[in-house]
C-alpha cells in the first residue's frame, strides 16, 4: 500500500482520537476532575504533535489536510457524544409556560417525572414555571415528554454539579443508590409511559 493512502488514514484516526480526548478532557476539567484532565492533557499533546507533524511535513499532499479536517469534525462529534454518555451529572429543566395552567405539570407527574411548579410574572403577564431535575441518562426521555406535554413552553436545561435527591412517592422517577434512574409503572396514567432510555 502506498504511503500516500496510508498517511491520510493514519492522520484521520489520530486526529479523531486527539479531538475526542480533548473534548472529554475539557468536560472533566469543568467538573473539577483536575488529575484526570491533566493526564488526558498529556495524552492529547502527544497525539496532537504526532498528527500535526505528519500534516506539516507533507503539505504537498492535500489528502493529509483532508484527513486532518475530517478527523477534527468526527472527533468533535464523538467527543460530544462521549461527554453526554459518560457524564453522570443531573440535569435541571426549566420550562416557562404562558398563563396559570397546572395541567402540564400534572401530566408530567402522571408519567412519573418529579415536577415542581411555580407561578411567576413574565413579560406578557402570568406564567407557570416548571422545574424537573433528572439524571443525565434520562434527558432524552424527559425531553420527549416535555415536547409532547409542554410544547408551548420556553425551555432551558442546565447541567448541575450536584443535586440532593429527596424521597418521592411511589411511581415517580427517582435516583437509585447506583446513580441510575428507575421508573415504577403507574397504572392510573392515561398517557403512555415514557420510553426507557
Amino acid at each position: 500500500m502506498s504511503i500516500a493512502l496510508v498517511q491520510p488514514a493514519l492522520i484521520l484516526v489520530l486526529v479523531i482520537l486527539e479531538v475526542a480526548v480533548w473534548q472529554v478532557r475539557v468536560a472533566l476539567a469543568t467538573r473539577g476532575r483536575k488529575q484526570s484532565a491533566a493526564v488526558l492533557g498529556a495524552v492529547n499533546a502527544v497525539i496532537s504533535v504526532v498528527a500535526l507533524g505528519q500534516v506539516v511535513t507533507n503539505l504537498d499532499r492535500p489528502a493529509n489536510i483532508a484527513g486532518y479536517a475530517i478527523g477534527v469534525a468526527v472527533g468533535v462529534y464523538l467527543g460530544v457524544i462521549a461527554d453526554g454518555r459518560f457524564a453522570g451529572d443531573p440535569v435541571e429543566y426549566r420550562v416557562v409556560l404562558p398563563g396559570e395552567d397546572a395541567r402540564p405539570a400534572e401530566r408530567l407527574r402522571a408519567r412519573g417525572w418529579p415536577v415542581t411548579m411555580q407561578p411567576a410574572l413574565g413579560v406578557g403577564g402570568p406564567v407557570t414555571v416548571l422545574f424537573v431535575v433528572v439524571d443525565a441518562s434520562r434527558t432524552a426521555a424527559v425531553e420527549r415528554d416535555l415536547d409532547l406535554l409542554a410544547p408551548d413552553g420556553f425551555r432551558t436545561s442546565t447541567r448541575l454539579n450536584s443535586a440532593t435527591w429527596a424521597p418521592l412517592p411511589p411511581g415517580y422517577v427517582v435516583m437509585d443508590a447506583g446513580v441510575s434512574l428507575l421508573r415504577a409503572a403507574r397504572a392510573s396514567s392515561a398517557d403512555p409511559a415514557p420510553a426507557q432510555g
